[in-house]
């Protein structure tokens, strides 16, 4: 250990170690925000500092921080563990951080690197010892953390005797075996490997044993009996029978150019396009069918341009005025945290964006004055956050709500001006389904080709000549031989090509002739359907709930809403990966989501949404996305406050369609439970948003319970 180098152990029970070996105990906040930090990286001041101190002023909150970090740099001496300047916190580069370590083995699939991280820490969960009842939302980031770092380890141990099985190495196998035993003696796997092992060491006992062992830990913590699979083993065992040394695998593996092809065939006019609309500086549309590649042939474009960046709208983003400009920006100041945007910008952009401002409610737009300096006030600070970007992607424009819509169209013309800018444009480029386009958007779309600012590019089906280059580059053998049926089927849709292919590849198909039982050409639906019928329980509802969710959902959430817990909720993850239903936190793509919306009945919908809208509540989702789950789930009447929140919102934001919308739907409700002076009122809210004339601050509504705000993220 050098000089200047300090570690932390968050890994079990936690301390600080010094340079010259000192010891030092970190108090509970402290090292909260040092998990925080090595987990999430560099994070704004303010809300993170909010996770420790939920409940407290935002003067309180800041000095709180101040002092904490004060602290932590006098118990050490000096050294900054934690750096910061006015927007972001970081940890230190003369800090080591012993989960920091094993997540950066586990995204760079370094096995032998997450065990030993894990035994360099402590072995035991993150923070032990800490509970934080009085923080909810750090509450919920460190069950989720938890449930990570678990999901590393069991995945780095299971490759490691795997690894050593493959070579014959059952003793250092063994070892680990034992070691996830002693860690978590109710996990199954890790049971049958070592019932596995000791009997291939000859030790046929000692695979009884454990078996006993395993058995009786499942009764007694879990209520459950041994999986079929590890009742087949013991069987084995006792018949003195020949074990095999590894688990046969379930199904094919899918090559990794079935899963992204590495030749973006048939699209050199449409490239053609891209690089005169570019050089233009025009705003660039690409439109096309759902599966056409509409956003691979955006970013293969993008990769060659230098610096760029993607943002996207989602299903959901509609009921929420601002979702998906609010969604750009997060990524854009993720992006460029060096970028300090002045007060009176951060001052308009927090009316859709909380975090931005200092705790207190921005006034209400009155005026169309007021309209103009919130709008001027975002052009600016989009030219500020992407003038080092040479392209800049907006994928499912079809789902942006109206409010951004008009927002980024206002912006994009208004930084068209060459005087309000010293370096050059970035490429826009807006990707959405043919179709789909909503009124709104088609208007403001068909405005800036009109006025020769911007142009489209249709995206049609590849020729039969591109679906063989495409087969041709796979490097699969068998799939050239079906390129004219494909083309056929598919209808020359990227995306079917590819889900036909893992089809057949899946049911061992691809080297025989045409299958003559698949859907309608054209259809691919039911093959995607057909993957989803393999998945495990488990992981259909948690696919069935992120469908539910849409763009509002994250992992941290299934615990809580499934009431499952956190340690069988990995493998699930995993499962939905390997089988490219869910890439991350979203689905790998919208026709995947639609299918499984489509699998999800009347009764069981209204129980997903039921929880949904609990744990969202909880999480300080909007109101009108709130309203949504609620009304959903069949319950209207807790459906109320939050309309009347959602109403009150739209109105500090001039949305006064939206509003009259919100109070129109709690009328009815109003009406039909036989509240009809309630009625009377939000019927009369409606008319005055629908009126025009002199804007005024809306009232606040006395039947609204402590509602969720409207633009929060």
């Amino acid at each position: 250990m050098s000089q200047s180098d300090w570690h932390a152990q968050v890994l079990g029970l936690v301390c600080l170690q010094g340079p010259e070996g000192q010891r030092l105990r970190l108090e509970r906040r402290a090292a909260a925000l040092l998990a925080y930090l090595g987990l999430e990286g560099p994070s704004p001041k303010f809300p993170t500092a909010s996770l420790l101190w939920p409940d407290s002023p935002p003067a309180t909150v800041r000095n709180n921080m101040r002092q904490l970090l004060r602290r932590l740099r006098l118990a050490c001496d000096g050294v900054e563990l934690v750096e910061s300047d006015a927007e972001c916190l970081l940890l230190s580069p003369r800090l080591s951080l012993d989960v920091a370590s094993m997540k950066h083995a586990a995204a760079a699939n370094a096995h032998a690197g997450v065990l030993e991280a894990l035994r360099t820490g402590g072995e035991g969960p993150l923070l032990a010892g800490f509970d934080f009842d009085d923080c909810d939302e750090l509450a919920r980031w460190l069950d989720g953390a938890r449930a990570a770092v678990e999901g590393w380890v069991r995945t780095a141990r299971e490759a490691q005797i795997q690894g050593h099985l493959a070579a014959g190495e059952w003793a250092p196998a063994l070892a680990l075996a034992q070691d996830w035993v002693q860690h978590e003696p109710e996990s199954e796997q890790a049971g049958r490997h070592l019932i596995r092992l000791h009997y291939l060491q000859g030790d046929r006992g000692a695979a009884l044993a454990a078996f006993a062992r395993l058995r009786a830990t499942l009764s007694h913590d879990l209520g459950v009996s041994p999986m079929p699979d590890t009742l087949a083993l013991v069987r084995q065992i006792e018949k003195g029978t020949q074990v095999p040394q590894s688990s046969p695998v379930a199904q094919p593996q899918l090559p990794l150019t079935v899963l992204r092809p590495p030749v973006l065939a048939g699209r050199e006019e449409a490239w053609r396009q891209l690089e005169e609309g570019c050089e233009a500086g025009q705003l660039i549309f690409i439109v096309g069918d759902p599966g056409t590649g509409k956003s691979r042939l955006a970013e293969e474009f993008a990769c060659t341009k230098g610096p760029w960046l993607r943002g996207e709208g989602r299903p959901g983003d509609q009921d929420v005025p601002y979702a998906s400009q609010a969604r750009a920006y997060r990524v854009q100041l993720a992006r460029h945290p060096e970028v300090k945007l002045p007060d009176r910008l951060r001052v308009e952009m927090a009316r859709i964006m909380p975090e931005l401002g200092d705790g207190r409610a921005p006034p209400p737009l009155l005026s169309e004055a007021d309209e103009l300096r919130f709008f001027e006030a975002h052009a600016e600070a989009m030219f500020l956050l992407l003038e080092r970007e040479r392209v800049v992607i907006a994928d499912d424009v079809q789902y942006w709500d109206a409010a951004s819509a008009r927002l980024f169209t206002h912006a994009f013309t208004r930084i068209l001006d060459p005087r309000a800018r010293t370096r050059p444009l970035p490429c826009f480029i807006d990707c959405y389904r043919r179709g789909e386009l909503p009124a709104y958007s088609e208007a403001n779309v068909r405005k800036l080709v009109d006025a020769g600012v911007a142009r489209i590019i249709d995206l049609e089906p590849l020729s039969a000549d591109g679906v063989r280059r495409l087969l041709d580059s796979l490097d699969l053998p068998g799939a050239s031989s079906h390129a004219e049926a494909l083309t056929r089927y598919t209808g020359g849709n990227p995306l079917y090509i590819v889900e036909t292919l893992k089809h057949l590849i899946e049911t061992d198909s691809l080297h025989r002739d045409w299958p003559h039982r698949l859907p309608p050409p054209g259809r691919v639906g039911p093959l995607i359907q057909r993957r989803l019928e393999r998945l495990t329980p488990l992981a259909l509802q948690i696919a069935q709930l992120a469908a539910g969710a849409g763009a509002r959902f994250r992992t941290v959430l299934v615990p809580e809403a499934l009431e499952v817990g956190a340690t069988v909720i990995h493998a699930a993850l995993c499962e939905l990966e390997a089988a490219q239903i869910l890439v991350g936190e979203r689905f790998s793509h919208d026709l995947v989501q639609e299918a499984v919306q489509a699998t999800i009945g009347r009764s069981a919908g209204r129980f997903l949404h039921g929880r949904l809208a609990v744990v969202l509540e909880r999480d300080g989702a909007p109101a009108n996305v709130l309203a949504h789950h609620w009304l959903e789930a069949g319950q209207e009447v807790r459906a109320l406050p939050h309309l009347f929140a959602a109403a009150q919102a739209a109105e500090e934001l001039m949305l006064t369609e939206e509003a009259a919308e919100h109070h129109a739907r709690a009328a009815a409700i109003l009406t039909a439970t036989g509240r009809h002076t309630d009625a009377a009122s939000a019927r009369a809210a409606e008319i005055r948003c629908r009126t025009p004339g002199r804007r005024e601050p809306p009232p606040s509504p006395v039947s609204m319970r402590d509602p969720a705000p409207l633009c929060r993220a």
